[in-house]
């Protein structure tokens, strides 16, 4: 706020303190360094890996390139199955979804590494005005090794749903064809949502299609406390996407929770980290020593779809050393 990047009056309404700024430092790059971090803090070797599923939302290099081919140089090799996975800001969710169901299909493959990483400091997009209600967009990485064997926490469930009768509120008033980076043309989510609601006022579905929303975002997140076997009472954390205040507020209202359960003070202080924001947020609760054995943590978030996504993770007994070594990396 101080060099002006952000007017006083914004800052002030989003409650937002910070951003992360990667510079020129290429997601691929951030990617590798927290793959990198996290196999060696869940003491898993690469060979260990038999699947890779990278992940991000903004572009992460030349078009026609595939971001986890880097990876497979510099860290993996060759001798596995290595995707890229798009699905918005949701994208670690479902490449954990994906993760999970591969190594039940797989059982001589002991370990999967998921990962997502996105640098926004691009001419596309301009991370300091995103469009009107969206969080200011941070850099970074995530990366977190899925295992059939024990880790710092247990994936207790994972769930999903879909309200594709809203999926042109993300892309509303922008022509399918020619897509935007080929165009030139920046990325404006507040424009694109604003013509979405005038239209949808206008011919009367407004009210349904939010109604709709909320009752998707609340029905996916009951399920997965269903699946794991747990009420709300029992959630320690809420980790969410980074938001501006009163839309966290508004969000978790919804489910059933207050903004003090959640991670919105940590988001608050880096932006959205696109697909890493909940990866993130988990490490934070790890390192400043917020969560203790047993603990139930939930992840909840949705992402252009629109997709609702819901997971219940299980601390398990941490040592101190073993606590040392979680930084977010083996589930």
């Amino acid at each position: 706020m101080r060099q002006g990047l952000v007017p006083a009056g914004t800052a002030a309404e989003y409650d937002l303190s910070g951003v992360a700024v990667a510079g020129r430092i290429s997601a691929p790059e951030m990617a590798l360094a927290a793959a990198t971090e996290a196999l060696k803090a869940s003491e898993t070797s690469a060979e260990d890996i038999g699947l890779l599923l990278y992940t991000g939302v903004w572009h992460q290099g030349p078009d026609g390139w595939g971001p986890q081919a880097y990876l497979q140089r510099h860290l993996l090799g060759d001798d596995l199955l290595a995707v890229e996975v798009r699905n918005g800001c949701n994208s670690t969710f479902s490449a954990l979804e994906l993760a999970a169901a591969y190594l039940q299909a797989s059982p001589g493959i002991p370990a999967a590494l998921v990962t997502a990483s996105d640098n926004f400091g691009t001419r596309l997009i301009d991370r300091w005005n995103p469009g009107a209600g969206v969080s200011f967009l941070g850099d970074g990485a995530s990366a977190v090794v899925v295992s059939t064997t024990a880790g710092f926490a247990e994936l207790r469930s994972l769930c999903s749903a879909t309200f594709s009768e809203m999926e042109e509120a993300h892309r509303s008033g922008v022509p399918l064809f020619p897509p935007n980076a080929t165009a030139g043309s920046a990325l404006d989510y507040g424009a694109r949502s604003t013509d979405f609601q005038r239209k949808a006022e206008s011919d009367g579905s407004w009210v349904r299609l939010l109604l709709g929303h909320q009752r998707h975002n609340l029905e996916c997140t009951e399920r997965a406390l269903e699946e794991a076997g747990v009420a709300a009472r029992d959630i320690r954390h809420v980790l969410v996407h980074s938001m501006p205040r009163q839309a966290a507020t508004s969000y978790l209202k919804i489910l059933g929770f207050s903004l003090e359960r959640s991670t919105w003070d940590f988001s608050r202080t880096v932006g959205h980290l696109g697909a890493s924001d909940h990866v993130a947020a988990l490490h934070h609760l790890l390192s400043t020593n917020r969560l203790g054995a047993g603990d139930h943590v939930l992840l909840c978030g949705f992402s252009p779809g629109v997709t609702y996504k819901a997971a219940v993770l299980r601390i398990r007994d941490l040592d101190p050393t073993q606590r040392r070594k979680a930084q977010c990396s083996g589930l």
